[in-house]
């Protein structure tokens, strides 16, 4: 009788130490958890000003503060990427990031990069091409030429029929980030 009720006391105890700790994992205080498995778990959650700060691996932290719209930090993160199995995203992220800052000389070289690891991927073709687009376009602007001024009318037309041609190539961009598997 001793023994079957020492070893029901041991059984209680177990679960009771189990029921503990799946409750402190639930948690996003848990002290068991690493940083940067609370860090998932807030970018998960899609928080990711919070996932950016707690991620110690340059990617993660890259794709958590691209997703916040810190262009320029995430640009940081990606360009410190070294390991090899995630420096071919890394770069394609990193051009993601400069084209989304009007680099696109910059968005074109990590593009490069990038398809200089994985040549026939259509995302980063596909980006490459537009950053291209929006580079040579930005090159014609800063030109000046030697016109006649326009009416302010035709200005406004003008500057109407750009923004529309802006977005609409905003909206053709893949700017989702690709995240380390």
């Amino acid at each position: 009788m001793t023994r079957s009720r020492s070893s029901l006391v041991y059984w209680v105890l177990g679960l009771t130490a189990v029921g503990a700790l799946a409750v402190c994992v639930l948690r996003d205080d848990c002290t068991l958890l690493t940083p940067d498995q609370r860090a998932f778990r807030h970018y998960e959650a899609e928080d990711y000003e919070a996932a950016a700060e707690e991620f110690s691996d340059p990617m993660w932290r890259g794709v958590a503060l691209y997703r916040a719209g810190r262009y320029t930090e995430a640009s940081e993160a990606f360009e410190g990427v070294e390991r090899d199995e995630v420096k071919a995203d890394a770069l394609y992220n990193l051009g993601n990031t400069r084209y989304k800052l009007s680099d696109f000389d910059g968005a074109v070289d990590a593009y490069e990069e990038s398809l200089a690891m994985r040549a026939d991927d259509e995302d980063t073709l596909h980006n490459l091409t537009l950053a291209k687009r929006m580079l040579e376009q930005s090159l014609t602007e800063e030109i000046p030429e030697e016109e006649e001024p326009e009416e302010p009318e035709e200005e406004e037309e003008q500057q109407e029929e750009e923004e529309q041609e802006s977005e609409e190539q905003e909206q053709e961009f893949e700017g989702v980030v690709a995240t380390p598997p």
